[in-house]
């Protein structure tokens, strides 16, 4: 049974079915990118860290927990329900795609500075997203050129042993506190 809820962002292959807790790694070279674009401030917190996809590449005391323990950082911490009594400066993290908004509100309630989330572009959409969004301090988008393909159960090839293909288009979100005005679009 699916531990995740919340409401769905459609997308993805129906012939396959969804991944199991929705679980679906974020490839090294996307957060490169946003890491060469957006400076991170300590302490920093990755509350869906997966198998370390984002993680490893990020400062050596980067907190980092998970809902479900896949052999990196802490597991059974569901970031929705926990108790921050510190603020972190920056929250980064690839959430459930269901869950996108809820990861969103969250890290805004315990972030001084940043909030990074990869998320999919169709994340725009919607009205409770978009008035949460207009409402948020939201100050970049960025959107991928080139299609990204997150990793299904954190593997970068499919049951073929070929790298996995999306028709879904992503983007890396980023809200800065106190910032005000509309958000930006940047390519990446």
């Amino acid at each position: 049974m699916n531990k995740l809820q919340g409401n769905k962002l459609a997308g993805g292959n129906p012939s396959r079915g969804r991944v199991e807790d929705d679980f679906y790694a974020t490839p090294e070279l996307a957060t490169k990118v946003i890491l060469e674009r957006e400076d991170i401030m300590s302490p920093i917190l990755e509350p869906a860290c997966g198998q370390g996809h984002i993680a490893k590449l990020l400062p050596e005391g980067t907190e980092t927990t998970d809902l479900i323990y896949r052999g990196y950082g802490v597991g059974e911490v569901d970031f929705l329900k926990k108790d921050y009594f510190d603020r972190y400066g920056t929250v980064i993290t690839n959430p459930p795609f269901n869950l996108f908004q809820e990861f969103a509100e969250k890290a805004l309630k315990i972030s001084s500075n940043k909030i990074i989330l990869f998320g999919k572009l169709q994340a725009l959409e919607g009205q409770k997203r978009a008035t949460f969004l207009e409402k948020s301090p939201l100050r970049t988008v960025y959107i991928f050129k080139k299609r990204i393909n997150p990793l299904r159960n954190g593997s970068p090839l499919d049951e073929n042993g070929k790298p996995w293909a999306s028709t879904m288009a992503f983007a890396w979100y980023v809200w800065e506190i106190g910032y005000k005005g509309n958000p930006i679009i940047k390519w990446i």
